[in-house]
């Protein structure tokens, strides 16, 4: 699956060569430009007449920590979609090959989703929001209680988490807000981890990451890309993290319906995989979800507020009254 090339067009040909004998590269467009100048995401036609994505990460030569997270979370991704991919319920692309080059930079070749599911939206509420917590819920299941010793995936799923983000937290405001989530970030942390009820999470669980299929009898599905956060956790914590990015406050009018909702479709896929939930229940759901919110907008406190932040914000508030 892995191997080595000298530079990126290499890479990409002789990875499309060991996926598509016989098949070379005709044209390809660049769809998006990874974070901070990383690299690019192509769409790169056949002459068979398929088309395949390609993620090509070119990154800068850098000793940062920074840019040592951002490595060791494109090692992730690869590592996800050669050993983890085909174990998911939940839908997610097939990886063809991947190629290393020119010291750090590599290259993903994978199926490409458009054409199974073509449409995109953003905002996420009714059936759309329902259909990502089923696919998170899927997700959940599948992964759950995953070897903590496994060291292809992180030890913590996301990139916010407090450890990584000291640079962050030193840089919270002085307002009431900021000065009690950075009193308390430590003990936030801490809750943030209950190991009996852990699986591994997508760790970027944003709208900007999801594509959309609607049926002829009007349901919706949806596929999920971009696993470079991948890691321990529990899943309250892509939930928080879903819906402070992608939905309104509108949409959030009946939290525990929508928490309900996403528990129902894990339970059910647990049932289907003879897994053992642990007695999970709504109750404990909640109280995951309420401190890995916490967790959320103190990264966001230190970061910059963005999403539904006023909802977030809010909530927080009543959290810590």
């Amino acid at each position: 699956m892995a191997r080595k090339a000298a530079k990126q067009s290499d890479a990409i040909s002789e990875a499309i060569a060991a996926s598509f004998p016989g098949a070379t590269v005709q044209s390809k467009r660049e769809l998006c430009s990874l974070w901070a100048g990383y690299g690019s995401i192509y769409q790169v036609f056949l002459s068979n007449g398929n088309a395949v994505i390609v993620k090509s990460i070119t990154p800068p030569r850098s000793n940062s920590v920074s840019n040592q997270r951002k490595l060791r979370s494109y090692e992730v991704e690869g590592y996800f979609y050669a050993q983890l991919a085909p174990k998911s319920l939940a839908r997610v692309p097939m990886v063809h090959a991947i190629e290393r080059y020119d010291g750090p930079s590599f290259c993903f070749v994978l199926e490409d989703l458009s054409a199974p599911f073509p449409d995109n939206t953003y905002s996420l509420q009714g059936v759309y929001l329902d259909a990502a917590l089923d696919w998170l819920a899927n997700f959940h299941a599948s992964y759950w209680n995953h070897a903590n010793d496994d060291d292809g995936v992180g030890r913590d799923g996301g990139y916010w988490y407090l450890a990584t983000r000291q640079e962050e937290l030193a840089s919270m405001g002085t307002d009431s807000l900021a000065t009690k989530l950075k009193a308390q970030a430590a003990a936030i942390d801490a809750k943030t981890r209950d190991p009996q009820y852990e699986t591994l999470l997508h760790g970027d669980a944003k709208s900007a990451n999801m594509l959309w299929k609607k049926a002829t009898d009007g349901s919706i599905t949806c596929a999920w890309v971009d696993f470079q956060y991948v890691g321990q956790g529990l899943g309250a914590r892509d939930l928080a993290y879903l819906l402070c990015s992608s939905t309104s406050r509108s949409a959030l009018r009946d939290l525990d319906a929508l928490l309900q909702r996403y528990l129902d479709t894990f339970l059910s896929a647990m049932a289907t995989l003879g897994k053992d939930p642990h007695g999970y229940n709504l109750a404990k759901l909640k109280e995951h979800f309420h401190w890995c919110l916490l967790d959320y907008v103190r990264f966001m406190a230190g970061w910059g507020f963005w999403g539904n932040y006023d909802w977030a914000i809010a909530e927080t508030k009543h959290l810590l009254a």
